[in-house]
Parts: structure tokens; C-alpha cells; sequence
């Protein structure tokens, strides 16, 4: 079975249901991106058109941990 992995999230300043898509190799890189691009918030994980999780993390979080929602 292939996989089709990408994150989303709502990006500040974007139009209600807009939301900016990346896709990724796998879902530890995937992770990786959503640590860069979005240091805080929510961001959700997706295997084509199945969502695999959506993860929250606090403005100023402690140790860079996502919390499962």
C-alpha cells in the first residue's frame, strides 16, 4: 500500500477554511515540518484522505512536545 502523507494546519492571516498543505515522505519528517512551520497550534496529519491525527501545542510549550487531540 502506497502512502500519500502531508500535514495542514490554518496559517495566521488565512481565510476561514483555508488552509496551507504540505505534503511529506513519511510521518516523522512530517512532524520535523509541522516543528518549523508551526511552533504553536494545531496542525493535522493526513494519509491521503484519511486524517491520521491532530496534534495541539501551546504558544511557549514546554520541550517542543505535541499533544494528541
Amino acid at each position: 500500500m502506497q502512502h500519500h502523507y502531508r500535514i495542514e494546519y490554518f496559517r495566521e492571516g488565512m481565510t476561514s477554511g483555508e488552509r496551507l498543505s504540505l505534503p511529506v515522505p513519511n510521518l516523522a519528517t512530517g512532524l520535523v515540518v509541522a516543528d518549523i512551520n508551526r511552533p504553536h497550534g494545531d496542525v493535522e496529519l493526513w494519509d491521503g484522505e484519511k486524517q491520521i491525527a491532530r496534534l495541539h501545542r501551546e504558544r511557549g510549550g514546554t520541550g517542543g512536545y505535541w499533544q494528541i487531540g
